[in-house]
């Protein structure tokens, strides 16, 4: 592709005006907000006689598939762990489709795409097509290609080629859309063996439709055992990274080490170029990992991670700014005996900082309030505390249009019969007024991916800073939704909102209400 130096310098430089505007307001932050405790009141998700409903839905995305203004459920069918004593070996379940009515209440979408043919992973939902809904990628475990189901409107999906995306061989546990070139359409990453041999992620580039495997860039991450991948802009500079969690499975199975055995981030300098940045703090041996999730936990314009490690306990990196990650030293998670697998963040008390849902294969719920300067409290729910279950998804979206954040959970159990997908709907009392923001691209596509917000907002104490960015996976296997919805704190005002599209224009809107959906249009 053409690339124009010049342009590209001028988006940096305008870019680091907004960083040193961000890090100016950081410099004097505002004081912690006083919220009543939030609560999450947590259910199985069952429809009818539940029936489609318990099974091994290890993946979960919440999205918009009907384009109706509320979200979905995507929940990817897996298979079950036990063995059957005749072929074939694993008995495999259906994706399923739920459909919300606008107030969290779901029911099965009839979709004949989905036949319990394959092990599905975790699926990934962005527009490719440039028809204004949204098209699902679901990855396929056991050496097996991905699958493709093409959106043909109102929600009706119809499984097609993709290129060499269906048909490329894998062991995939992720899948990710993202515009990884800048090009205006949507690229696509699969892979992650989480469980399986080490090999390569797969990396394909959209050429007017048609999805070609990429080979020979740093992306494919060697031949490692890759968990989460987060393509997201970690150094701030106006395109997207890619972001890897990397176990050690290998060589805790006294298998030969897998290249890449801690996480790695890939740093985009355009055209096609990646760098595997160095020195990075969670690329110690000491942090293997297998989930992770992304936000600006302490409000200082950036986007941190949260690490869930593959042994010992979870950990937060703090970024520089710039795409550099140190280890903060004021959270460590609990330990884990088995497998600590995913992670979502979300404002689940609207007092403008993101909150976190943690959740560990074999274990409670861990759920954890973020105290306005970034160090997290672990509530004392007892109800999450002891709702164990063999946890692999994570996604945080509002399910039922109150203006507060919800979780939904994936299981893939050991059972012969599986398990429910676990919701948790939260009952907090308003700590403010919710703002949320919806971006439409110039095809109709709500909240494309690589999309940018920073809501500013003022206050008795300053100016607050919260920054959200549209990611095609938010954690391992998962999707989350409502990628702009915002706390705002008793007392405090929208001053404006700072939309970066994902080509790289800016905007700044000024006009935004509470009262209802901020719906801002690409021109």
């Amino acid at each position: 592709m053409e690339y124009d130096v010049n342009q590209r310098a001028m988006r940096l430089l305008f870019l680091a005006s907004l960083a040193v505007s961000a890090v100016a307001c950081a410099s004097a932050p505002q004081e912690p907000v006083r919220c009543a405790a939030p609560r999450l009141v947590v259910s199985d998700l069952i429809v009818g006689d539940g029936s489609l409903d318990r099974g091994f839905p290890g993946g979960v995305s919440l999205v918009d598939v009907d384009d109706d203004g509320d979200l979905d459920l995507m929940a990817t069918g897996g298979y079950s762990p036990v063995a059957n004593p005749t072929p074939p070996r694993y008995t495999y379940r259906a994706n399923v489709l739920y459909l919300n009515d606008g107030a969290g209440n779901f029911a099965h979408s009839e979709q004949s795409a989905f036949t319990p043919d394959n092990p599905h992973s975790g699926s990934t939902w962005g527009d490719v097509d440039n028809d204004g809904d949204l098209d699902a990628f679901v990855g396929v475990q056991h050496g097996r290609p991905d699958v493709f189901y093409r959106n043909l409107g109102f929600g009706r999906l119809a499984r097609e080629d993709l290129g060499d995306a269906t048909t490329t061989r894998g062991s995939n546990f992720a899948a990710s859309w993202v515009d990884i070139d800048g090009d205006g359409d949507l690229d696509l990453t699969s892979g992650g063996p989480t469980l399986e041999m080490p090999a390569p992620l797969l990396i394909y580039r959209n050429d007017a439709g048609n999805f070609a495997r990429v080979t020979g860039t740093p992306l494919e991450n060697g031949n490692s055992n890759a968990g989460a991948i987060l393509w997201a802009d970690f150094d701030n500079d106006g395109d997207v990274d890619l972001f890897v969690a990397n176990s050690d499975i290998a060589r805790q199975s006294n298998i030969a080490p897998a290249e890449y055995e801690s996480s790695q981030l890939y740093r985009n300098d355009g055209a096609w170029l990646f760098v595997r940045t160095q020195g990075q703090a969670f690329s110690e041996a000491a942090h293997p990992a297998v989930g992770a999730a992304a936000g600006d936990i302490d409000g200082d314009g950036d986007l941190d991670v949260y690490l869930s490690q593959f042994r010992g306990p979870d950990r937060i990196f703090l970024n520089d700014g710039a795409g550099q990650f140190s280890l903060d030293p004021r959270f460590t998670g609990p330990e884990h005996e088995e497998l600590s697998t995913a992670a979502a963040f979300g404002d689940a008390d609207g007092d403008g900082d993101l909150d976190l849902v943690q959740v560990a294969y074999g274990e409670g719920i861990g759920f954890w309030i973020n105290d306005g300067r970034g160090q997290f409290v672990r509530s004392d729910d007892t109800a999450l505390a002891s709702r164990v279950r063999h946890y692999w998804g994570a996604a945080s979206g509002d399910i039922d249009n109150d203006g507060d954040v919800d979780f939904v959970l994936g299981s893939w159990g050991e059972t012969a019969a599986g398990e429910y997908i676990t919701l948790l709907r939260n009952e907090s009392t308003p700590c403010g007024r919710p703002l949320r923001i919806e971006l439409r691209n110039g095809y109709g596509a709500r909240d494309p991916l690589g999309a940018r917000v920073t809501l500013i907002t003022r206050g008795p104490n300053g100016e607050r800073r919260q920054l959200r960015e549209a990611m095609g996976q938010s954690s391992m296997r998962s999707q989350s939704g409502s990628a702009f919805l915002f706390g705002m704190p008793r007392g405090e005002r929208a001053v404006a909102a700072e939309v970066r599209w994902p080509d790289g224009r800016m905007e700044r809107v000024t006009r935004l209400s509470s009262d209802r959906v901020n719906v801002i249009r690409a021109e």
